[in-house]
């Protein structure tokens, strides 16, 4: 537990919690084509496996990635959307 000197530092008025620990859309960027999407939906799939991460061999190995839904249409996780639908 943290002591409520610290906590007070992340309180914020929303009607859905109380405190928020970390910058909202701190690296939002604007997905502005299908390219510029691909991209990013390739480095979020491929970073797992980086040196510096090592979590997964593939992409598709790691748990918490949607690359075995892009890869081999399966999903543990039934809020995917598709993001090809969209462009």
């Amino acid at each position: 537990m943290l002591p409520d000197e610290v906590l007070r530092n992340y309180r914020v008025t929303a009607v859905n919690k109380n405190y928020e620990f970390w910058q909202r859309d701190s690296l939002a960027i604007h997905l502005y084509s299908p390219n510029v999407a691909y991209q990013k939906l390739d480095y979020l799939h491929n970073n797992p496996t980086t040196e510096h991460w090592r979590l997964a061999d593939e992409p598709s190995n790691y748990l918490y990635s949607s690359a075995s839904f892009y890869e081999n249409n399966e999903t543990e996780f039934n809020f995917l959307k598709d993001f090809r639908l969209e462009f």
